[in-house]
């Protein structure tokens, strides 16, 4: 990224402001003039440390990317059941949705701002949480605990279940228990729909 790094300072407060600021306005209605005021600063200094409402706004990603991977625990290296580690999964996922809405909203909603850096960063974390998830998930299949099918296939089912959270507890500001609701969609992946 192209920011200037002083060691602490205001860089802190400027990407709290922005991730405010971002998700109440969007990127492209935000304003830098805006996220000063947000942090009480002047305009000024936003540019002091950032070149550019881009550069800013990919610093937030960054941020907001991987404070949502370090809240999510992990799936492997663990002695749990399949059953307890999706369990596991899925609430904190919730969990952050929850706690973070505005950072939830920059992280799963203005992805089309990034550059091809930026991008290219994010992709590789993914890759590297599914591929995580996929030998769990073949491990799993491999002591018996699931059937047999294709462990990325199931990653990619998971990914889109998890992810699809996001939106209601964000936008609508679904108000759920995150431990039950972790439990009912475990339930449901586990057991299955049919009666």
């Amino acid at each position: 990224m192209n920011e200037v790094q002083k060691p602490g300072g205001k860089r802190p407060i400027i990407i709290e402001a922005a991730v405010q600021v971002f998700s109440e306005k969007g990127y492209h209605n935000a304003r830098i003039e805006e996220v000063a005021v947000a942090a009480g600063i002047g305009k000024g200094t936003v540019y002091e440390y950032f070149d550019s409402k881009l550069h800013l706004f990919q610093a937030v990603m960054e941020n907001s990317v991987e404070l949502y991977y370090d809240s999510i625990i992990p799936v492997e290296g663990t002695t749990l059941s399949f059953e307890e580690r999706l369990r596991r999964l899925i609430e904190s996922h919730v969990r952050f949705c929850q706690a973070n809405r505005e950072l939830t909203r920059i992280v799963f909603w203005d992805t089309e701002i990034m550059d091809s850096e930026l991008k290219d960063w994010f992709l590789s974390l993914r890759k590297e949480k599914e591929d995580q998830l996929t030998e769990v998930i073949r491990q799993s299949i491999h002591k018996g605990e699931l059937r047999q099918f294709d462990p990325y296939l199931m990653t990619v089912m998971l990914g889109g279940i998890i992810t699809s959270l996001w939106g209601p507890i964000t936008l609508d500001n679904w108000s759920i228990d995150a431990a039950e609701l972790a439990s009912s969609i475990t339930d449901m992946i586990m057991q299955g729909v049919s009666a």
